[in-house]
């Protein structure tokens, strides 16, 4: 039997920590995955195996790309990726996957992964997501994660009692998260919450709160200098696209008095939210129908 999983080199690696994240539904405007690819290429990390798209992949979804190199036609497919550095200022090394949401046999694929677990013997996962929220645009983007570890929690400033209480549709995230649990893997998850009004993909800022949570948490050294210029750049794109649409900068401050409101209600502490997506089809019908009512509302008056 052929395996999905082709590891093309096995070096030396310490106790590694694993850490994913996939395009698709789980990216809310690719801040997860771009993530990954950022320290794939800061580290210039080595590619120490792929995963065999064949299987996995509805290539009418999931379409493959032509391009030119050096003037021949090349075909890229969906790429899972999985990249390792050795970092000598830790006692941990890290293992990359950045991948893309498989659309079939997911079964097949998580036994993959847990398949570079068992070669590499990796010593924890930890997952990176985005997702659509009610944010504001104007304040720093929020990262909430959980954890199944206390050392694993610690580092990541999240309480290890949280659990999920969501029920409903999940992603290959959350799939991985579970199957890590029942092999008794330390499992992690971050997540960047993005405001579910901003169009503009891809987001560094998300991308950016990521890393600086990723920096804090596990002393990577990155630097994100660049990406800090990128991102300020492109909240100045959001701002001025906001203030271009009447309609949407209403909803906009509407949500950013809502945050205010609700931060002076607070207690002092928050746990940590879980790993798992948000309703977010009904905070898109929420804007549909606040932007209905602004409409009739100038109709009204005009």
């Amino acid at each position: 039997m052929v395996s999905d999983l082709e590891i093309l080199r096995t070096p030396p690696l310490r106790r590694p920590l694993l850490i994913a994240a996939f395009t698709g539904w789980n990216d809310a405007g690719e801040a997860a995955s771009a993530a990954v690819r950022f320290m794939h290429r800061r580290w210039r990390a080595e590619t120490i195996a792929n995963i065999d798209p064949e299987n996995f992949y509805d290539f009418t979804q999931a379409r493959p790309k032509v391009r030119l190199e050096r003037g021949e036609r090349v075909i890229d497919w969906p790429a899972n990726v999985i990249s390792a550095k050795r970092l000598d200022n830790l006692d941990r090394d890290v293992i990359l996957l950045a991948g893309t949401e498989p659309h079939l046999a997911w079964h097949a694929y998580v036994g993959a992964i847990l398949e570079i677990c068992a070669t590499f013997e990796v010593s924890g996962i930890l997952t990176l997501g985005a997702l659509l929220a009610e944010v504001s645009h104007t304040r720093p983007v929020r990262v909430n994660g959980s954890a199944t570890e206390d050392e694993l929690a610690r580092s990541l400033e999240v309480d290890p009692r949280t659990r999920s209480t969501y029920q409903g549709p999940t992603g290959i995230v959350g799939v991985i998260n579970q199957m890590a649990r029942d092999v008794d893997i330390p499992a992690g998850s971050l997540w960047a919450n993005m405001p579910f009004y901003v169009q503009r993909t891809p987001n560094p800022k998300g991308t950016l709160a990521i890393l600086e949570r990723l920096n804090r948490a596990f002393d990577f050294q990155l630097t994100l200098h660049d990406l800090e210029v990128f991102a300020a750049r492109f909240e100045a794109q959001v701002a001025s696209d906001i203030e271009g649409n009447p309609e949407v900068a209403a909803y906009a401050r509407r949500v950013a008095e809502q945050l205010d409101e609700d931060e002076e209600e607070e207690p002092e502490f928050e746990l940590e939210q879980p790993e798992e997506l948000p309703d977010a089809e009904s905070m898109v019908n929420e804007l549909e129908r606040f932007l209905r009512e602004q409409r009739n509302d100038g109709g009204a008056s005009s």
